[in-house]
């Protein structure tokens, strides 16, 4: 029972890592919420259907990167495409 001082510096050692884990987790939830933010996809853009219809999640996730994408990837795909089909 001597190394009382020990412990306690053991401890506050852990209480201090477990609050800057929780202050990086916090910090990238907010950061990756910005990120969402502004990539804000409207219903137009989503083009879901609510009549029952079934929905490809692959070409729908492949159609909308396309449609987000710049000009000059377009060209890129387009290109990949061509060669491939």
């Amino acid at each position: 029972m001597l190394n009382k001082k020990a412990q306690l510096s053991e401890t506050m050692t852990w209480i201090i890592a477990t609050l800057v884990i929780i202050v990086i987790l916090i910090i990238f939830i907010f950061i990756s919420s910005s990120f969402a933010k502004v990539k804000n996809l409207t219903t137009q853009d989503l083009k879901l259907s609510s009549e029952g219809e079934d929905v490809d999640l692959f070409e729908f996730k492949t159609e909308l990167a396309y449609n987000l994408t710049s000009e000059e990837n377009k060209k890129i795909i387009d290109n990949w495409r061509k060669q491939n089909a």
